[in-house]
């Protein structure tokens, strides 16, 4: 079990390491869903491990926190989601707004938002490795909002990749740096309280260190492992999949998962997946299951999603440019 209370009030930044040479900045944030600490565990372990490595890098690496209220109490969030609400109205509103008027969220959001600002003015450009966690069971893997450099990112972690998903959660915190032209990918590595699930963040930490030129291969500890980490179990590939479906919970619904789902399960059409208070939530055509809301907050009760017809580059194929 991967416990938040072990984090205490965790500081905005978990730590910063500047390279010798000139490189991208890497931004890692970890718990943006106050139930999901493994990021910020993995954020850690890869900070102390990088910093009597600091003249091998290239650039910086800095790693934050996200919903350090709801870490503390082990929730998704106090009054509202950390990861919606990433756009130009709300974070002017935000800014502009007393103290005293702002949720809990409105205050981690803004602070957060100040601290990437500030780091936007020393390196114009950033890469985002936003790392998450599932209430259910899943395979890893990786979303973005898809551009070619981001794409090119994604691959290199030899996952599962889902697109469109920034399609269908509206203004989450990899959108609008998108938007300012920023590269990032959001990485989901198992079940919240999976004990593989840092060690699946550590891995797709130093693979995109290696894949973005901020260090090279030969000098990641222990490379293999890492790889080793996220490669699909024996006799599975890593599936590129779209975004079909998303079923959206409404607070009073009393949404129910049907149990035992895991990510990636195949789903046929009109199969019962939950139920809720007008009866059977059917699934409104074939596909696989992706998210399952084993968990009683949040607006995202499930997500359908079709393999399409497109395949990886391989790992290492093809650097993402910083």
């Amino acid at each position: 079990m991967i416990a938040s209370g072990v984090l205490g009030a965790a500081p905005r930044c978990l730590g910063a390491v500047s390279g010798a040479r000139a490189g991208p900045t890497v931004v890692i944030t970890g718990g943006i869903h106050g139930n999901e600490p493994a990021g910020m565990h993995a954020a850690r372990e890869v900070l102390a491990e990088l910093r009597p490595r600091r003249g091998l890098l290239r650039g910086k690496v800095v790693a934050f926190s996200g919903n350090r209220r709801a870490l503390e109490r082990g929730v998704r969030f106090v009054s509202r989601d950390l990861n919606r609400g990433w756009h130009a109205p709300e974070l002017e509103r935000l800014a502009a707004a007393p103290e005293y008027a702002l949720s809990i969220e409105d205050q981690e959001q803004r602070e957060l938002h100040g601290a990437i600002l500030t780091l936007e003015r020393e390196a114009a450009r950033l890469v985002f490795l936003d790392l998450h966690t599932t209430s259910g069971p899943t395979e890893p893997f990786v979303c973005f909002s898809d551009t070619p450099e981001n794409r090119t990112l994604a691959c290199a972690l030899s996952v599962n990749v889902v697109l469109g998903l920034e399609r269908t959660v509206d203004a989450s915190l990899l959108s609008w740096a998108s938007a300012r032209g920023h590269v990032g990918v959001s990485f989901e590595a198992g079940q919240h309280d999976d004990p593989g699930a840092v060690r699946r963040h550590v891995g797709a930490v130093w693979l995109l260190l290696v894949a973005v030129g901020a260090l090279e291969a030969a000098h990641v500890p222990d490379e293999a492992s890492h790889v080793a980490a996220l490669a699909p179990d024996a006799g599975r590939r890593a599936l590129v999949v779209e975004v079909r479906h998303r079923h959206v919970v409404a607070v009073d619904d009393d949404f129910d998962m049907v149990a035992g789902f895991v990510g990636f399960d195949p789903i046929h059409a009109g199969q019962i997946v939950a139920r809720d208070r007008r009866g059977p939530v059917r699934a409104p055509e074939a596909g696989l299951m992706l998210m399952p809301r084993y968990q009683g907050q949040g607006e995202d009760g499930f997500f359908l999603v079709r393999e399409v017809a497109c395949a990886p580059r391989p790992r290492g194929a093809e650097r993402a440019p910083a």
